[in-house]
């Protein structure tokens, strides 16, 4: 790895991406990364289509490594373990999953290719669209091989007899010698079966082994126990040891067998595991994103063209999450953000200010979040960030002198800056750290301008620090460079560790001495020393700083400004959507509500003409009572018309409140029944109807009403409430005449509608059953009913029907 790259840590960001794979390829190509390795281009892509689907559902996107398995599947020689087997069957089943997954990834049309590939080739949605699905193999390893990897006998017709009749030799054998056991237990030191040499005997007491004739198969070490083969289970071992043999063959067989078969699909394993070294490389870096929040910029692929734009920037070994990640102990105090855009026109950044500012920090914040822009990696800075071509990259930041070498701190500055010029590209990023020092100031800055000078030519981007005013001095007049500084905050005597671009700073050696401590008098000194011409340029500085800030602080107040006048402006927008909702609800409710009465005006006016039709065929017809009748049923549609247009909520207010008492009128709240109240005796109450009949209640049951309200009506109609909230799910028309009843029952249906109910019911009797079917008449073709049926057994059976609204 080039060695100017460790000193912008990229090392270390590398490791902490590759700390985010799951395969060693993917870790392999990973840790290879390099700047110029072409393979930028093709990061991106696989990020882009990766993106979206791993942040809704990443467990669609699986990633098993098998490495070790496709090791040894791959080696002719190899042979694989029964970890190997459960590594190959379970990375397999998820390598399915994945080609599934990454065969179905959309690309947006209008999303270009990222620089350097093609979306016909390149995709990984490409590529395993054209791959086999390996669901096949997976699935006949899991029908061979158990949990752990080991062959499973029975899941194998082949094996399964030879394994079998291995058992029942092997359960021959053992019963033999446990009865044995049982038999003679004083020839034994411990009453166990023991396995020597293939074979299974008993460890029998060397004193008591004539007890127990047989083979003597092995001894112990200190003599005392012999292991002997007893003579009765000598037929047993040798049909268990056929059994295993024939059956360890027949095993060595068949996994010989599976091994040629998979390795004649060896091209389709090393394809299989090329794209998921690629997949879990694009999950890598994007685990790497979401650790730094970062977000890939973009790269300009012509190096004399472009534009350096750094918002809201930071380095990334600074943030709290990839200090814990890597196991660093957090800051004491939080990171400043680095904003800065540097254009082609003018690609040249000198930073001067105080000592421990940050000056450093920003050259490698630059040089490290180029070098991963330009491998194709996720930055830690806001949406419209960008960076140049990095056709060279050369940083001459820390100290290069070296004893053995014989190099001093200036001797290695210079080799270094020699090595820079020999080999730096036209476009390509420098960054000079504290340039011009180590010697005589005015020697160091004549050196570090004509350095600077020989670099622009080269139109190479270009960011310097340093702590000499000439060379700041020289910035201001270079029509290619800017100068910058870092922030100083005068009350506290501290720096800010924010970039102020446009305006050179000051060193304050002075001012951090006297803060340090130093004695007055030695301050004072140097000020004298210091010239008054180099005083003054320190003031105008200190001044131009002051005036920076001011101006900055400004800026800041109006944009809260205008985001608070932004946040107005949407909650402003917000009521006029909800007005203009409400209006265009309000409109379509009066629309409905007005189409619902005409209907029902229509609906009624003809059933009026029919009946005066009707009436008037009667030979006994009273011209004048049909006419005063008719008058009173075209009022009364008129009234519910009214009150069916009328805005809701809206309630008349008595003009005096009234009081339930003796001789008074009243209004029952359940029943709808007015009448005079006639007793009162506690919390019981008698109410007298207009028709002579009496009902006894309680007094809370009551409402008061004026006397008018309650005179007897003509029709001697049931009077039903009128308040959609005191609605009742039932009408009593008991008694009723049948002609008499429509409108009744409309507005019976109408108020339960806008009450919500759901089933409401209206008792009508059975005698003639005329005043049913006009019950039902009345119903017919109402838009708000959906069925009509009779009631339940329970509750009325034929003599109520039973009405389910909308």
């Amino acid at each position: 790895m080039n060695p100017e790259l460790h000193a912008l840590e990229f090392p270390d960001a590398v490791r902490l991406i590759q700390s985010g794979a799951r395969t060693a390829p993917a870790r392999v190509a990973l840790g290879a990364m390099q700047p110029s390795d072409g393979l930028a281009g093709l990061r991106r892509l696989h990020q882009l289509e990766l993106q979206d689907l791993w942040a809704q559902s990443p467990d669609l996107l699986p990633v098993l490594p098998m490495d070790e398995a496709l090791d040894e599947l791959l080696n002719p020689a190899g042979w694989l373990l029964p970890e190997h087997w459960r590594q190959l069957r379970d990375g397999l089943k998820a390598m399915a999953r994945l080609l599934q997954s990454l065969a179905a990834l959309p690309w947006p049309e209008a999303r270009p290719a990222p620089a350097g590939t093609h979306l016909g080739i390149d995709r990984l949605q490409v590529t395993a669209a054209l791959l086999p699905d390996p669901a096949p193999i997976a699935e006949r390893l899991a029908k061979s091989f158990d949990a752990d990897g080991r062959l499973d006998p029975l899941r194998i017709p082949a094996l399964a007899s030879l394994h079998r009749h291995r058992q029942d030799a092997f359960q021959a054998v053992q019963a033999k010698l446990q009865k044995l056991l049982r038999a003679t237990p004083d020839a034994f030191n411990e009453a166990m079966v023991v396995e020597r040499n293939g074979r299974f005997c008993l460890p029998v007491r060397q004193e008591r082994r004539g007890l127990m004739p047989g083979l003597v198969l092995d001894r112990s070490g200190s003599g005392a126990t012999v292991f002997i083969e007893p003579m009765e289970a000598v037929p047993l071992n040798n049909a268990f040891v056929e059994a295993d043999r024939d059956y360890a063959q027949a095993v060595q067989a068949f996994l010989r067998d599976l091994l040629a078969d998979l390795r004649a699909r060896r091209e389709d394993f090393a394809r299989w595991r090329d794209l998921q070294a690629q997949a879990d490389q694009g999950l890598a870096l994007l685990r790497w994103a979401a650790l730094c929040d970062g977000r890939l910029p973009e790269v300009e692929t012509d190096p004399k063209q472009g534009r350096l734009c750094l918002l809201e920037a930071r380095h990334p070994m600074l943030l709290p999450a990839v200090r814990e990640a890597m196991g660093l102990d957090p800051l004491p105090h939080p990171v400043v953000p680095l904003n800065l855009v540097l254009e082609a026109e003018k690609p040249g950044l000198v930073i001067s200010g105080s000592n421990t500012g940050g000056k450093t920090v920003v050259l490698k914040t630059v040089g490290l979040l180029s070098v991963l822009a330009a491998c194709g990696c996720a930055v830690p800075a806001k949406e419209g960030s960008s960076f140049p071509a990095l056709p060279s990259l050369h940083a001459d930041i820390g100290d290069h002198q070296t004893i053995t070498g014989s190099l001093s701190t200036f001797s290695s500055h210079v080799l270094h800056l020699k090595k820079i010029l020999e080999n730096v590209h036209d476009g390509g990023l420098v960054l000079l750290d504290e340039l011009g020092t180590g010697t005589d100031p005015k020697e160091g800055a004549a050196l570090g301008i004509a350095m600077l000078q020989t670099l622009s030519r080269r139109r190479c981007w270009i960011l310097c620090s340093t702590h000499l005013g000439e060379i700041s001095q020289w910035a201001l007049r270079h029509t290619r460079f800017q100068n910058a500084s870092v922030q100083f905050d005068e009350d506290r005597l501290a720096p800010t560790y924010r970039l102020l671009v446009g305006q050179p700073g000051q060193s304050r050696a002075l001012t951090i001495a006297a803060k340090l401590g130093l004695p007055k008098a030695v301050l004072d000194h140097a000020d004298k020393v210091l010239g008054q011409r180099e005083q003054d340029w320190r003031d105008f500085l200190r001044e131009l700083e002051a005036e920076r800030t001011r101006l900055l602080e400004e800026a800041e107040t109006l944009r809260r400004q205008t985001v608070a006048a932004e946040k107005d402006r949407e909650i402003l927008r917000q009521r006029e959507e909800k007005l203009r909702s409400e209006r265009e609800a309000f409109q379509k409710e009066s629309k409905e509500k007005l189409a619902r009465v005409l209907d029902f005006l229509d609906h009624e006016g003809k059933r009026l003409v029919k009946e005066l039709k009707e009436r008037q065929k009667a030979a006994d017809v009273n011209a004048d009572r049909l006419g005063t009748e008719a008058h009173e049923r075209v009022k009364q549609l008129a009234r519910l018309a009214e009150a069916e247009l009328a805005p809701r909520g809206a309630k008349p207010k008595p003009a005096t409140p009234l009081e339930v008492r003796e001789g008074g009128y009243a209004r029952h709240r359940g029943l709808g029944v007015e009448g005079k109240v006639v007793s009162l005796k506690g919390d019981r109450a008698t109410l007298e109807t207009p028709q002579g009949r009496r009902l006894e209640c309680r007094l809370g049951e009551l409402e008061p009403i004026g006397a008018r309200e309650a005179a007897p009506k003509p029709t001697g109609r049931v009077r039903v409430r009128a308040e959609v909230q005191e609605i009742d799910s039932e009408i009593n028309l008991i008694g009723r005449a049948s002609d008499d009843v429509d409108s009744e029952i409309y507005r019976f249906v109408e108020e339960a509608l806008a009450a919500g109910r759901r089933i409401i019911r209206i008792v009508h009797g059975h005698g003639t059953g005329r005043l049913k079917a006009a019950v039902r008449e009345a119903l017919r073709g109402h838009p708000g009913i959906a069925r009509v049926e009779d009631a339940p057994q329970n509750q009325g059976g034929a003599g109520a029907t039973v009405i389910t609204l909308k």
